[in-house]
């Protein structure tokens, strides 16, 4: 769902994801206030240049931008919900080669977009509409990395756990697979009480 492809060419380009998060940022503004926009991504290589073009783009029509680093897509979906974000964007490609990426959208719900406001933000990302927001000076849109999403996630996902009890004496291999796990399964698992033998923890 959302964009997808091989990272670096068309679609999933830096151009293509600024103008995306140009599109994004006007279509989820839909009252006069400051409107915030979460965004999370996974470990490709690929993350640091579509999260930068994307908070480009949503801050040039005048969004505020909030950054998890590494999140697996539930998690961003609950940070966004807990800090009463506007919507959300997480760059993945879930399953995809390691050299494909990703961009998929959530509205204020924690849901993924309706297929209507796909269809609307690709027609405005090739149309000229987009070159009339313009906003200037106090009106440009901020970014700020919040420090403590890997945490809060882990609290929410402990707390899925049945209540009283633990995993004192359980010995669990965890293979993260280099993946946006690789801190919040192992932490999970050993907070809960589990020796944990972590595999592939490499972001």
């Amino acid at each position: 769902d959302g964009i997808r492809g091989r990272a670096n060419t068309h679609p999933m380009t830096a151009e293509m994801a600024l103008q995306v998060g140009r599109a994004a940022g006007a279509i989820f503004q839909r009252e006069d206030r400051p409107h915030t926009i979460l965004i999370g991504k996974d470990t490709r290589r690929s993350c640091y240049m579509i999260e930068n073009a994307l908070t480009a783009g949503l801050c040039s029509v005048g969004i505020r931008v909030l950054l998890t680093g590494p999140l697996p897509t539930p998690g961003v979906s609950y940070i966004m919900r807990s800090l009463r974000c506007d919507g959300a964007i997480m760059i993945s490609a879930s399953h995809n080669a390691y050299e494909d990426n990703g961009i998929k959208l959530f509205g204020r719900d924690g849901y993924k977009i309706a297929d209507e406001v796909e269809d609307e933000i690709q027609r405005l990302v090739f149309s000229e509409e987009l070159d009339k927001i313009r906003p200037v000076a106090e009106k440009i849109g901020t970014a700020k990395r919040i420090d403590d999403a890997v945490g809060r996630y882990i609290e929410f996902v402990k707390a899925t756990f049945p209540k009283g009890m633990r995993l004192d004496g359980l010995k669990i291999v965890v293979d993260c697979a280099n993946g946006s796990m690789y801190k919040i399964g192992p932490d999970t698992l050993s907070e809960l009480g589990a020796e944990v033998v972590a595999l592939n923890l490499q972001a």
